[in-house]
C-alpha cells in the first residue's frame, strides 16, 4: 500500500535557479495541484508503453543488438548493459536534456566550475549536453562517451565522441580533467562507488565531479511516498515491480539519494546535493512546474514499456502481462497527481596541502 516516507534527504536549495519547493526541501513536499489541470495535447492512447577499449564511430560499432523486437546499442560491448533501445533512448534522452535544462533554469551544471579546459561527459546519450557545454566553454576540450554510436557527426571543433564502456576501467590518464559530468546514468553501473572512485583518479587536484539524474521514487501531490502494490495508483505499483528486478539484477535505479555520502566515502569535498520536483503529468497550479509536467508525462509515457519488458522479461513475466501493468500505469497518469524527484551532486578532488601551501 501507498505509505508516507519518513526519511527525508539531505539537501537543501541554495540556487535560485532550481524550481523550487513548495513547503519545504525534501521528500515528502505537499505541491498544489490546478483545480482544472491542463491536459494540453496528450493522449492516454499515446502511453501504450511498446587494445584500447575504445572504440571511435566505424561501421563495426553499428552492429546493434536485438532482443524483443528492439534494437540496443553494440555487440561489441557485450558486457554492458542498458535499459532502453536506441530508437526510444534517442528521443527520451533529447526530451529530458530540456527537462534538466529547465530544472535548473537554463544552465547545464550546478558545480561552481570556472573555466575548465579537459571536460568528461560519461553517457552522453545524443550528446546534447556535451555539444552546449563546447558552445558555452569554447575554451573546454570536451569528450563524451557512451556504448552507442548515436551522436550527431556535425560538431563543435572542440568536442568529440568516444565509444567505450565506463563500466570497465576507464582508459583516460589520471589527473586529466577538470569537470565529469554524470547524467540521467541510474541503472547503469554494477558498481558505483568503482565508478566514482575512477572518476576521482581521473580528476585533476581541484576538479569536479557532478551527477544529475531522476530519484525513481513516486509521490502524489500530498508528498505521500508510494510503496509497495497499490492497485489505487497503479503507477506505484509499476515502480516497485520494475525497480525491484533492476535492484536484484544488480543495476539498481534507486541510487540519487545515495550519490553525495558515496562521493564523500571516495574522498570528495565541498559535496552538494540538491533536488528539485519534477512532475509526471501538467496537473501542478504553477505555471513552471506545469509546463515541465507535460514534458514529464511524454518522458514516463515513453520509458514504460521498454523499461518494463527490459527488466521484467527477466523476473519470468510474460509479455502480455507486462503490457497489462504498463497500461494500467499508463491510465493513471491521467487521473492522478504524481511527482518524482531530479537530483543534483557535485564534489571536489581535494587539493594536495602542499600545492595550495605554493598556490
Amino acid at each position: 500500500m501507498a505509505t508516507t516516507s519518513s526519511t527525508e534527504p539531505d539537501t537543501e536549495f541554495t540556487q535560485d535557479c532550481l524550481v523550487p519547493l513548495h513547503g519545504g526541501s525534501g521528500a515528502g513536499t505537499n505541491v498544489e495541484a490546478d483545480s482544472v489541470p491542463d491536459r494540453g495535447d496528450t493522449d492516454s492512447n499515446y502511453c501504450s508503453g511498446e587494445n584500447s577499449e575504445t572504440t571511435s564511430v566505424s561501421s563495426s560499432v553499428f552492429s546493434l543488438t536485438y532482443a524483443n523486437g528492439r534494437r540496443y546499442h553494440s555487440d561489441h560491448f557485450r558486457n554492458a548493459e542498458y535499459f532502453l533501445p536506441n530508437e526510444v533512448e534517442q528521443s527520451r534522452l533529447d526530451m529530458y536534456h530540456h527537462i534538466f535544462l529547465s530544472l535548473l533554469g537554463g544552465k547545464l551544471y550546478t558545480a561552481p566550475l570556472d573555466h575548465p579546459q579537459k571536460v568528461l561527459d560519461v553517457g552522453t546519450g545524443t550528446g546534447l549536453c556535451a555539444i552546449d557545454f563546447a558552445d558555452e566553454h569554447p575554451e573546454a576540450q570536451v569528450t563524451g562517451t557512451d556504448i552507442s554510436p548515436i551522436q550527431p557527426s556535425w560538431v563543435p571543433p572542440n568536442v568529440k565522441f568516444e565509444v567505450e564502456d565506463m563500466d570497465r576501467e576507464w582508459v583516460y590518464k589520471p589527473n586529466t580533467f577538470d569537470y565529469i559530468h554524470l547524467r540521467s546514468m541510474c541503472g547503469t553501473f554494477r558498481d558505483w562507488d568503482k565508478v566514482l572512485q575512477e572518476a576521482y583518479d581521473k580528476l585533476k587536484p581541484g576538479g569536479y565531479i557532478e551527477y544529475q539524474d531522476y530519484g525513481c521514487q513516486i509521490y502524489l501531490s500530498d508528498g505521500t511516498l508510494l510503496e509497495g502494490e497499490c492497485e489505487k495508483y497503479p503507477l506505484g505499483t509499476y515502480f516497485y515491480h520494475t525497480m525491484g528486478a533492476a535492484e536484484r539484477q544488480g543495476r539498481p535505479l534507486i541510487i540519487a539519494h545515495t550519490m553525495k555520502e558515496r562521493m564523500e566515502k571516495i574522498g570528495f569535498i565541498e559535496c552538494v546535493a540538491q533536488t528539485a520536483i519534477w512532475p509526471i503529468g501538467p496537473w501542478p497550479k504553477d505555471k513552471r512546474l506545469k509546463e515541465l509536467g507535460k514534458w514529464g508525462l511524454l518522458g514516463t509515457c515513453d520509458s514504460l514499456y521498454p523499461f518494463g519488458v527490459h527488466l521484467l522479461t527477466k523476473e519470468g513475466w510474460t509479455v502480455e502481462q507486462i503490457k497489462e501493468l504498463c497500461a494500467n500505469a499508463a491510465k493513471s497518469l491521467y487521473k492522478n497527481h504524481y511527482y518524482t524527484y531530479g537530483w543534483f551532486v557535485y564534489g571536489r578532488k581535494p587539493i594536495p596541502e602542499a600545492c595550495e601551501q605554493n598556490a
